[in-house]
């Protein structure tokens, strides 16, 4: 129980935070902390959603860049193209490392999606997408339109907040990894 209270202790303490980010638009925007691994679904200026992510190894080739972005396509069972190969929809290959869902950004090569890797969420191992739960990524791509802007940056790392969060994302990847993932 008192996990949970301090999950959601956490959880506030950073909407707070994210708040004076967003502008109340009445549109929605996406906010991705790489240092919390979090992305804030905020719908009007308000957080509406959290959820936790798994962004770009801290290499100079693999680092999910920071800015501001556009969702400018989104693709429901994408084919997949990397390193050569073809790898089918996630519903019949599971080796698609996009998932269920792909959001392009309005960077070239990068986006948003799903993954076949729910372990791997709450770390820094993807090679600068970011990266979502596919249950997570359907449910993002349902609900926002093409254009809907993407913020990705640094949280406080200074702090030891950043070493709980941190725990909290090993806790909910070893529950994944336990209980599976859709």
């Amino acid at each position: 129980m008192k996990k949970i209270v301090f999950v959601f202790l956490v959880i506030t303490l950073l909407s707070l935070y994210y708040v004076a980010k967003a502008v109340d638009t009445g549109t929605y925007k996406i906010v991705v902390d790489k240092s919390y691994k979090l992305l804030f679904l905020y719908e009007g200026g308000k957080i509406s959603k959290v959820f936790p992510v798994c962004v770009g190894e801290h290499t100079p080739d693999k680092e999910t860049p920071t800015g501001l972005y556009k969702i400018i396509n989104k693709s429901f069972d994408p084919v997949w193209y990397f390193e050569g190969k073809v790898y089918q929809p996630y519903k019949i290959d599971k080796n698609n490392g996009l998932g269920m869902v792909w959001m392009g950004w309005n960077l070239p090569s990068y986006g948003l999606h799903g993954t076949n890797e729910p372990f791997s969420i709450g770390f820094a191992n993807s090679h600068g997408c970011v990266r979502m739960e596919n249950k997570d990524a359907l449910f993002i791509a349902k609900t926002i339109p093409i254009g809907t802007e993407i913020e990705v940056g640094e949280g406080n790392q200074s702090s030891n907040l950043a070493t709980h969060l941190e725990a909290i994302n090993v806790l909910y990847a070893v529950n994944t990894v336990l209980n599976g993932t859709k």
